[in-house]
């Protein structure tokens, strides 16, 4: 898979030792969801772990399947993770991932995108 790439629910780039991830606009994020975006990314990262900005204001909604997959395997291969949010909607469904997912993962949920870099650059290997 090359460094950018793209499939039905999300668009995927590495830039400067961090993985952008945006999702394409979902009226519900479904576990099939889930499953191919992590499997996309993981076949992306070929092994190497990478601090990852995550952008989630396109979900809409998102059934207990996707959220509780995203919470055990979706951290695979993960440094750090930010969250980009739209308050109060997608921040509302981040919270269940905040209190279930990320383990010992460096996690948090921003606005912008410069904030989001902030956090991340210091888990990057570049």
């Amino acid at each position: 898979m090359r460094p950018d790439y793209e499939n039905a629910y999300a668009e995927y780039r590495i830039k400067a030792g961090i993985l952008f991830l945006y999702y394409k606009p979902q009226a519900c994020l479904t576990l099939h969801i889930a499953e191919q975006v992590v499997h996309d990314r993981l076949a992306l990262q070929t092994g190497k772990a990478y601090p990852v900005y995550c952008d989630v204001r396109t979900i809409i909604d998102s059934d207990k399947e996707a959220r509780d997959y995203l919470s055990r395997m979706g951290n695979d291969l993960i440094h750090a993770l930010a969250f980009r949010v739209n308050y109060p909607v997608s921040e509302v469904m981040m919270q269940f991932y905040l209190k279930n997912g990320t383990g010992k993962i460096p996690t948090q949920l921003v606005v912008d995108i410069r904030s989001a870099y902030s956090f991340l650059k210091s888990y990057s290997n570049l």
